[in-house]
């Protein structure tokens, strides 16, 4: 994607830009992590559904955005196409408390949802995901075009920080309208309403330059991009070390997908806290990540991207450890905010600089689209975690994450920053 230096490291591009980590957050907090699961477990009576649902869109997501991200090179549209998708992921949410009233079902008081309700709710749940996921990396090809790459880590830092700040502001918005309506469903429009109304500066304010060779979206170009991916894909796997970091991010994903969905759940189920104690403990959990997503990003830009990723995931490895050894508030609270939110935050700052650093510069939303199949089909983890917690409870569903986090860090310590080759045209 062609930038413009001297359009670069202005104030208004980067508040616009970061402006949409703020907007998205506030979807995957408030639908993902705080109540679409405790939802779908009052509706009926299970978490393996959500894990399903999770899972399945996930998965057709990480199939989509490798060639999103490329035609979005090849094109110059990826604000255009971020706005469509954002647009799809607003209206998908807000129509899932339209399909599925709370107020009727409770299956722990032995009136479940019917199948034809469950499975609206369930779609409307995966079409939002689905471009929600899809949104993330057109969004990600657009910070070179507002930062230089010496800020690149500061930059996705403040998006980071913006993003969980819009999580404080959201859910208290939203639990008070659950608690004046006395129904969940609420929570969703109030999600879908704040996605795009936040979302509406990175559309004003960032303005990206076309590629001189700029073209229509064709089933030739698209085959084309197919090819240069598969040309891509060769070259990853003789460059072991940016291989490893692709492998190694996919395994630590998967443990960071499944602790933004399982979370509160976690809280509620397997440590005892109220329905009101667990939100407290969310919007702690992101007024920290706030100031440590800008701490992070200075961290990436002086240590450089990989050092930062290990710090990250190994702080999230040391909060999994803490939080299934013990439930005392004294010990956990402190831990989940200082090294949980340290760590999610810091896993997706560096995550953005390591791309940057080994894209180049033409094929910067090809390898996003490949950053974000090892996101998106990072959700294996999210299946696991409700299986073990169906079958074994909680905490032994927990302490499972450790396998693929301590398997995905031995792979990023293989990983190395170096720029890849282009691919042929």
């Amino acid at each position: 994607m062609a930038t413009e230096s001297c359009h670069r490291d202005r104030p208004l591009p980067i508040f616009g830009w970061a402006m949409y980590d703020f907007a998205n957050t506030i979807y995957s907090a408030v639908v993902v992590t705080a109540f679409f699961p405790v939802f779908m477990a009052r509706l009926a009576g299970r978490d393996l559904y959500t894990g399903i649902a999770q899972t399945v869109s996930m998965i057709v997501a990480g199939l989509f955005v490798p060639i999103a991200g490329a035609v979005a090179d090849r094109t110059g549209r990826a604000k255009r196409y971020l706005f469509w998708f954002t647009l799809a992921c607003c209206g998908a949410a807000a129509a899932i408390g339209v399909a599925a009233n709370d107020r009727l079902y409770d299956a722990a008081a032995g009136s479940p949802a019917p199948g034809l309700v469950l499975v609206a709710a369930l779609a409307c749940f995966g079409v939002a995901n689905l471009a929600y996921q899809a949104s993330l990396v057109f969004y990600d090809c657009l910070l070179p075009v507002v930062a230089s790459p010496e800020r690149q880590g500061r930059v996705s830092g403040l998006g980071v920080g913006l993003g969980y700040l819009g999580v404080v502001i959201a859910l208290p918005i939203a639990q008070f309208a659950v608690g004046a309506t006395g129904a969940m469903r609420t929570a969703f429009l109030v999600a879908g309403v704040a996605f795009f109304a936040s979302s509406l500066p990175v559309f004003l304010f960032v303005h990206a330059s076309p590629p001189a060779d700029r073209a229509r979206v064709t089933r030739q170009m698209v085959a084309e991009r197919f090819r240069g991916l598969g040309h891509t894909l060769r070259r990853l796997w003789h460059a072991r070390p940016v291989l490893c970091f692709f492998v190694g991010n996919f395994l630590c994903t998967d443990v960071v997908n499944a602790l933004i969905m399982w979370t509160r759940s976690y809280l509620m189920k397997g440590a005892g806290y109220t329905e009101k104690g667990s939100l407290g403990v969310l919007v702690g959990m992101s007024v920290s990540a706030f100031i440590l997503g800008m701490g992070m990003g200075w961290l990436t830009d002086r240590l450089g991207s990989k050092r930062a990723l290990l710090a990250a995931t190994g702080s999230l490895g040391l909060c999994i450890v803490v939080a299934a050894a013990t439930r005392e508030p004294w010990v956990v609270i402190p831990t989940i905010l200082v090294f949980g939110s340290g760590g999610l935050a810091g896993v997706w700052v560096a995550g953005r600089k390591f791309v940057l650093d080994v894209a180049p510069p033409e094929q910067v939303g090809e390898f996003f689209g490949l950053y974000g199949v090892t996101q998106k089909l990072s959700v294996f983890g999210c299946t696991l975690f409700a299986a073990m917690a169906d079958w074994a409870g909680y905490r032994v569903a927990l302490v499972s994450l450790l396998a693929p986090l301590v398997l995905g860090m031995a792979f990023l310590a293989a990983s190395r920053a170096e720029r890849a080759t282009s691919a042929p045209a």
